[in-house]
């Protein structure tokens, strides 16, 4: 359902639900009534950074309320301070957490390792998609042209399996051979079935060979990365600084929140009911002077 049915679908259950109710009677529910308002009303009103959900945010909110269950406006207040405090923290604990995350990236692509994993998987790359096309084509090209594209491909290959580091030569001889046969064996611009599976069985080995090394060096660098972590989170990177001289400042403001809210429930729980008439009155008269 779209957002412009839904608001009709919603204005139409309210303009049917005013012609049978004209709301609460007694003063207890017109107090829930007002803190309803002014709950869904500071909703609406807060802010949200793009990617975060309202939805999501509601159901904070509504965690705080039934925790604190206020029952006064100026309670309701507090607690949607302190839920709204509790929210930018928790959206503070995810900046971190990226933070931390991109230094730990940051000092991992400068390792040896992060080097050799690379290489090996860009070459395992290039040697995949060979392959494919030759299983994709179980014969050989008639095209003089594709088939020049395809040994062409495979030379560019083996140059890029050269340059990875630590890579047996008993990987590229076989592979190398193949190629070399079947430039030789051409006629005419095509290639022999024979040269032509052969050469794709070879490029099948060294990829196999190549996955093999690929998996071994992940291995290397996943506990490189589990050392980094810990020495990352040693840094004194100022990002992070500031990070958490503004987790200070929202904890501190939460803490006067909390501080503040269980003053006024104190004072309201102790207020007499000769104290709660005075205010009405004072109320009252505030609103004639205005």
């Amino acid at each position: 359902m779209n957002a412009t049915v839904r608001s009709a679908l919603q204005a139409a259950t309210s303009v049917l639900n005013g012609t049978r109710s004209h709301g609460p009677k007694t003063r207890e529910g017109k107090s829930t009534s007002s803190l309803n308002a002014l709950r869904h009303g500071l909703s609406a009103s807060n802010l949200l950074l793009p990617g975060e959900d309202v939805a999501e945010y509601e159901q904070h909110l509504d965690g705080y309320f039934s925790s604190f269950a206020p029952t006064t406006l100026p309670e309701a207040h507090i607690v949607v301070q302190v839920a709204d405090l509790a929210w930018k923290l928790k959206r503070l604990s995810k900046l971190e957490d990226g933070r931390v995350r991109a230094l730990l990236e940051e000092a991992l692509e400068g390792t040896d390792a992060f080097g050799l994993v690379t290489s090996t998987r860009r070459a395992l790359e290039a040697l995949s998609g060979l392959v494919a096309v030759v299983d994709a084509r179980s014969t050989v090209p008639k095209e003089p042209e594709l088939t020049e594209a395809l040994l062409r491909g495979l030379e560019g290959t083996l140059a890029l399996l050269r340059e990875v580091p630590e890579l047996p030569e008993a990987v590229l001889r076989p592979l190398s051979l193949a190629l070399q046969e079947a430039r030789d064996t051409r006629q005419e611009g095509r290639l022999e079935q024979a040269a032509y599976e052969h050469l794709g069985n070879m490029a099948k080995v060294a990829r196999g060979a190549l996955a093999a090394k690929l998996d071994q060096e992940q291995a290397t660098l996943g506990l490189v990365r589990e050392r980094l972590a810990t020495e990352v989170l040693l840094l004194e990177d100022a990002d992070l600084k500031k990070l958490e001289r503004h987790r200070k400042l929202l904890e501190s403001s939460m803490q006067r929140q909390l501080d503040l809210l269980g003053q006024v429930c104190a004072r309201v729980s102790s207020a007499t009911p000769q104290a709660q008439a005075e205010a009405r009155e004072l109320r009252v008269k505030l609103r004639l002077v205005r």
